[in-house]
């Protein structure tokens, strides 16, 4: 399926400063030995070996190749030693591994070993917290510090979540500041968090895919399938890319901001060469800042709002002075790169000579098991998204579920700390830790401090709002459904039929069966009922989540109940 290129592209691509990569293994890329070190995913040894198409989709046959870079989308499946669909993305490399480039869903060796039989095992826990991000993280901090026993869950391999991503256990970091401040953020919250390993415990790799008896966590784990019961929960499962459709957006080639800051952050692996990124917001010009540090050329930052009336916000913006002076900075840096920075520019047409376009529209809550917990939500403007209702003690309107964090309506990481703060004092207090009154009184500052960055934050909501423009060039040919392979056509001659519900849509056109259960297309679908039917958006009702949430090993299913 693709010519694989030698050792001077991989050099090129690989991030050398500050690090020492782990152990050299080899591995097979359709009949050629290919080199690799431990600790890299099989997505970042593909891309750094510049093979761009990793597989054809089962239904259209078009190339796909990484989007998201974080498991999320399933556009990056290979087949790995015999065995289909595995995600590139999350998957480490192992020496040997025999890694073909698949074709649709590709083809099961039937004289594979069978899997190991799967245990089924019961927990109980005072409190869980899914989510390993800086709100996840900060909740655990601050229900241990006064003596509660904490389970957190995470589906990467280790904390920190997306903003601060760690680097492999098989990297040996040589030069700290050379990795950002991010990193180093990231470093101090986990090294607190080390101080209580006694009281915290982590399960990387762990996946919460269901929801039974009303609050029951089905956990994949292993080869164990996990039923867990926790008096109080933490659901601190952050945001994603917001999925803005366009003409040739299933490219190889094509992916999203957060993607290409995965790539950056966790492998040291660069996207590509001569980037383009295009979309609206901060993270955009963060990521281009990024890239700048490690020497990829950035072409231009097309944005899609004109931020012109800035101004109106400035004294909200400067509760937190340090936060736009780094906003200006990175503006001043692109600007002295001679980087053109495009304001308004959506639905326009320029041409640039890029091997690589990163979109980033924003991030939205991702709320799939506050709904499956019986969750009440509500449509955000300013989020562009639904969020669950939570009260200042951030506890849904189900008792013992509590929520933090980009998952609770986008707002950064700052944000996401102090709400884990609230949220983890609380949950402790729920599960009988501590006192519901000395909760309140440790958690007066973090109260304080986040009503001065939620005025900040809404503030640069305001500024980079998610206009319907955005959507202008959905034509009937684009894919909206990147899973199954629904065009906009297809969905509007839905809709046109006589459905404004996403379920019905869903029913009547496969928009969000495939592998990511609806997260890349529904929103989509959304925006188009509520910018070109009139829908209103607080009367467009959410998709019934259906377990498995995400893709589960069938021996977990097959466990025996009394085993």
């Amino acid at each position: 399926m693709n010519k694989i290129t030698g050792d001077s592209l991989t050099q090129n691509l690989r991030i050398q400063t500050g690090i020492k990569r782990g152990q050299v293994v080899e591995i097979d890329i359709e009949g050629r030995t290919v080199r690799a070190h431990e600790g890299e995913t099989i997505g970042a040894v593909l891309a750094a070996s510049g093979i761009r198409k990793i597989r054809l989709s089962p239904h259209g046959q078009d190339p796909r190749g990484m989007y998201c870079c974080m498991g999320l989308c399933h556009d990056c499946l290979v087949t790995v030693d015999g065995q289909p669909n595995v995600r590139a993305c999350v998957t480490p490399v192992q020496a040997g591994q025999q890694i073909t480039l698949q074709k649709g869903l590709g083809r099961f060796d039937t004289d594979l070993p069978q899997p190991p039989s799967a245990r089924l095992v019961h927990h109980h826990v005072p409190l869980v917290i899914i989510g390993g991000g800086p709100a996840g993280l900060s909740a655990a901090i601050a229900a241990a510090r006064w003596g509660g026993q904490v389970l957190v869950i995470d589906e990467n391999s280790q904390p920190g979540g997306q903003i601060y991503r760690q680097l492999p256990h098989t990297f040996q970091v040589n030069n700290p500041a050379t990795l950002g401040l991010d990193y180093l953020e990231g470093q101090s919250l986990l090294s607190e968090l080390a101080k209580m390993s006694d009281r915290v415990t982590i399960w990387g790799d762990a996946q919460v895919w269901s929801v039974f008896n009303s609050r029951q966590l089905a956990v994949a784990r292993n080869d164990e399938l996990v039923l867990l019961d926790a008096k109080a929960i933490v659901v601190a499962t952050g945001a994603y890319e917001r999925p803005v459709p366009v003409p040739g957006g299933t490219l190889p080639g094509v992916m999203t901001v957060g993607g290409a800051q995965v790539l950056l952050k966790s492998q040291r692996i660069r996207p590509g060469h001569r980037v383009l990124l295009a979309g609206t917001g901060p993270l955009q010009l963060v990521v281009a800042n990024q890239m700048l540090d490690v020497g990829v050329d950035v072409v231009s930052v097309a944005e899609s709002a004109s931020t012109r009336d800035a101004w109106r916000y400035i004294f909200d913006l400067l509760h937190h002075p340090r936060l736009l002076m780094h906003g200006l900075g990175y503006l001043r840096r692109l600007k002295r790169h001679g980087i053109p920075l495009l304001r308004s520019h959506v639905g326009n047409t320029k041409a640039f000579d890029v091997d690589t376009v990163c979109i980033g529209y924003g991030l939205i809550p991702s709320i799939w098991l506050t709904n499956m917990l019986g969750c009440k939500h509500a449509y955000n403007p300013l989020v562009g998204g639904w969020v669950p209702y939570f009260d200042n003690n951030m506890q849904t309107d189900q008792e013992g579920v509590f929520v933090a964090g980009d998952g609770a309506g986008v707002a950064g990481a700052l944000v996401a700390r102090k709400q884990g703060t609230i949220a983890g004092l609380f949950a402790a207090a729920y599960a009988g830790v501590i006192a519901t009154g000395q909760a309140e009184r440790i958690g007066l500052l973090a109260r304080k401090q986040l009503m001065s960055l939620q005025k900040f934050r809404r503030a640069v909501d305001c500024i980079y709002q998610t206009y319907p423009a955005i959507y202008r060039n959905v034509t009937d040919d684009t894919v909206v459904c990147r899973c199954e392979g629904v065009k906009a056509g297809v969905i509007r001659r839905a809709i046109k039929k006589g459905t404004t519900d996403l379920n019905d849509v869903k029913k009547r056109t496969r928009t969000g069966m495939g592998y990511c259960q609806g997260a890349n297309c529904m929103p989509t679908v959304a925006a188009m009922l509520s910018h070109e039917f009139r829908v209103k958006a607080e009367e467009i009702k959410m998709t019934t989540t259906r377990p498995p949430f995400r893709p589960i090993p069938m021996n977990l299913l097959m466990v025996e109940a009394d085993s």
